[in-house]
């Protein structure tokens, strides 16, 4: 048999591998929440934030004398090596486990004190020298560390989704200017409209793309406000004086952002509204965005039997019944992506509302919701933008025909020959089965380069100039 060590606590005692990082707390967690097939390894950059605010307190525990040099200096050790994604596979709980989160802060605790024991000399469960709660957890508790860990966590993951949106409505912005004087129906209803220019539908766009980066970026002041050393209800009870300053002014320096303590710890602790407030901004991006995604997918239908008015770059076969079928995937990819962050976003919802009296047991689900919807999105806007986006083209003369044989060309007329005159127009296309503009160039009423003409004008906004 393997040889085992025996740790105990309040429950009894559990048999582990001599030379586990993990303890009795973490194997009590794998076992009892077998739940997402997911372990934290799985969640590098959260477990990177959490062992830096542990080990920025273990720094400042050292300053007031609360931990020896050696033991903070080896707590700080163990932090950057499981920062760096060393010792994952000690990291064995399930990120969904079953209350506040506190088996994830165990897990962290005994992988970083269990390494500490090692680089100190000693052996795994030694525990004598080096505690995972009386030394690496000093000072903390589960309900402020995890809360400032999960936010600072989102808040570099916001930073690399803005930096793709904005990225994406560059793209817009390009494509704005390279479909410059594009006539095109403008469809309401799905129905031939009015007269209008590609690049204006491309200018929408990238405005949408534009706001929906500024409404996200609105939300890390909010991510940059941390309750560390309210501990777990907001008493701050395990601290000292002077700690909340000082491990908020490390923690702001090793994030790269001026951080800020919460005003009413016990707001912070009690109510998650912030990231409901976060979860629903970013779901309002993904399903905004899919609606250009699927604008493109209905303007690039065809090639024969669809509108046809745009031509996305091809990607990979689209059938494997069908030889040559190309489908728009990356357009649909992201369409995707929207409907499973507003699902993630449900659950954020459901978890925020459901917090009970002094805590939120369900900061976990909270904290992965967040986690994997900010993350498929940022990556599926990023496909959309490289392969969808960028490589696109506009069929110009397929753009002008379907506009120049349609009814949507009669509110042009209007000014020129009148309402009336224009309805028996196209009547008469209807009635014939011919283009509107065929019709009144056969029946005299102007030639097609001043039909033309006229659909230009009308495309432009009598109070805006186009640049």
């Amino acid at each position: 048999m393997e040889p085992q060590r025996i740790e105990v606590d309040a429950l009894g005692e559990c048999g582990l591998p001599v030379d586990a990082l993990y303890g009795i707390h973490s194997l009590r967690g794998k076992i009892n929440f077998p739940y997402s097939g997911e372990t934290l390894a799985a969640y590098p950059e959260f477990v990177a934030w959490l062992v830096r605010t542990k080990m920025v307190v273990a720094q400042v525990n050292a300053r007031y004398g609360k931990l020896s040099a050696d033991q903070s200096a080896a707590i700080v050790a163990a932090c950057i090596e499981l920062a760096d994604q060393k010792h994952a596979h000690a990291l064995i709980v399930d990120p969904l486990e079953g209350s506040c989160g506190t088996s994830i802060n165990m897990n962290i605790n005994e992988v970083l004190a269990n390494r500490a024991l090692q680089l100190m000399g000693y052996r795994p469960g030694q525990y004598e020298f080096l505690h995972p709660l009386d030394h690496v957890n000093y000072a903390q508790s589960t309900s402020d560390v995890l809360l400032t860990a999960v936010k600072l966590t989102l808040l570099i993951a916001l930073k690399r989704l803005t930096t793709t949106i904005d990225g994406l409505a560059t793209s817009l912005r390009t494509k704005q200017k390279q479909f410059d004087g594009i006539l095109r129906i403008g469809r309401t209803c799905l129905q031939d409209a009015l007269p209008m220019r590609l690049d204006q539908a491309f200018g929408g766009y990238a405005s949408l793309a534009e706001r929906t980066s500024a409404a996200l970026c609105a939300h890390v002041p909010a991510m940059c406000e941390i309750a560390l050393g309210a501990t777990a209800v907001g008493t701050g009870l395990g601290t000292y004086r002077g700690y909340r300053q000082a491990v908020t002014e490390a923690l702001s320096e090793l994030a790269g952002h001026p951080l800020t303590q919460s005003h009413d710890l016990f707001d912070a602790i009690q109510n998650m509204d912030v990231f409901a407030a976060l979860s629903s901004t970013v779901k309002t991006t993904a399903l905004s965005l899919a609606k250009i995604a699927n604008d493109l997918v209905l303007l690039s239908s065809g090639p024969r039997g669809g509108i046809g008015e745009l031509q996305l770059a091809p990607r990979q076969a689209g059938s494997s019944m069908m030889p040559g079928k190309v489908n728009p995937v990356h357009a649909m990819g992201l369409t995707q992506i929207a409907y499973f962050v507003a699902g993630a976003d449900q659950s954020v919802m459901l978890a925020a509302a459901a917090g009970q009296l002094e805590t939120n047991n369900y900061m976990p689900l909270i904290a992965v919701s967040l986690f994997k919807a900010v993350a498929t999105l940022q990556h599926a806007i990023l496909a959309f933008d490289e392969h969808c986006v960028q490589p696109m083209t506009a069929n110009r003369e397929v753009s002008e025909r379907n506009l120049l044989e349609s009814t949507a060309i009669a509110p042009a007329l209007k000014a020129e020959i009148g309402y009336a005159r224009a309805a028996l127009l196209v009547g008469n296309a209807h009635a014939s089965g011919r283009p509107l503009v065929e019709v009144i160039v056969s029946d005299g009423v102007m030639r097609q380069e001043k039909v033309l003409d006229l659909l230009r004008q009308s495309s432009g906004h009598p109070d805006l100039h186009d640049d």
